[in-house]
């Protein structure tokens, strides 16, 4: 039976998203792309009439839905803490479509500032807005810094919430040596890196029960009281 004419477009945009993570966009070829589809190469003008439109569409089919997630996600919680949580839970429970997806994002906004631009527009239209409006109130509410420039943040919070997801998705098929968080693992730990740094937790809480007591400060004595008198100045 003959495909409805109606999925060519979506076929097209399946096929192409395959070859432009294998080859890159400008690498790739329409042709064997239109034959992937199963169909023909005026076909792929017609709906797509350049190599960025065609990006374009591959982007949007994961990312509007991804996009809508995670400013879901960002609005549910109760607390600023909870919101980055999710946001970078969301990020950690990524499907393997929005996955590839998200790298060639990544791959085409390195090698095009055409793309990167379009990339950009269409985040700032997408989540960026909620995750400037989730920044705000962390500096309302003094959980970011207030002498950060918004961007700078914005850009560290989103980096660390994807870079190290792409990197140990690669490489957990071949990393045999060292055990890997698992995806939700990862997005805990970048989380809690984002609110509080690599350095140990700080807790001004009373030393749990059975703890050994801070050492209290010893008198001074007579030969010590001595050596401080004569260290003062006259």
């Amino acid at each position: 039976m003959a495909r409805p004419r109606s999925d060519i477009s979506q076929r097209i945009v399946t096929a192409a998203a395959e070859r432009f993570l294998h080859d890159g966009v400008d690498g790739a070829s329409l042709r064997q792309i239109a034959v992937a589809a199963g169909t023909n190469l005026g076909m792929v003008y017609y709906y797509f009439p350049t190599k960025d439109d065609l990006f374009l569409a591959v982007v949007e089919r994961h990312y509007a839905p991804l996009s809508q997630a995670i400013i879901e996600a960002v609005a549910a919680g109760p607390s600023f803490d909870e919101r980055v949580r999710a946001l970078y839970d969301r990020f950690g429970a990524m499907s393997e479509e929005e996955f590839v997806v998200l790298r060639l994002m990544l791959r085409e906004a390195l090698v095009s500032s055409e793309r990167l631009n379009r990339v950009f527009e269409r985040m700032m239209h997408g989540h960026t807005p909620a995750m400037l409006e989730l920044l705000s109130e962390g500096i309302a509410t003094g959980r970011v810094a207030g002498d950060l420039h918004p961007v700078a943040a914005l850009v560290t919070m989103a980096v660390l919430a994807v870079a190290p997801q792409v990197m140990v998705r690669r490489v957990a098929a071949s990393v045999k040596a060292v055990e890997l968080p698992t995806a939700s693992e990862l997005a805990r730990h970048l989380s809690t890196v984002a609110l509080r740094g690599i350095g140990p937790a700080v807790t001004s809480a009373a030393p749990a029960e059975g703890s050994p007591a801070p050492p209290e400060a010893s008198p001074p004595t007579a030969s010590g009281r001595r050596s401080a008198a004569r260290r003062r100045p006259r």
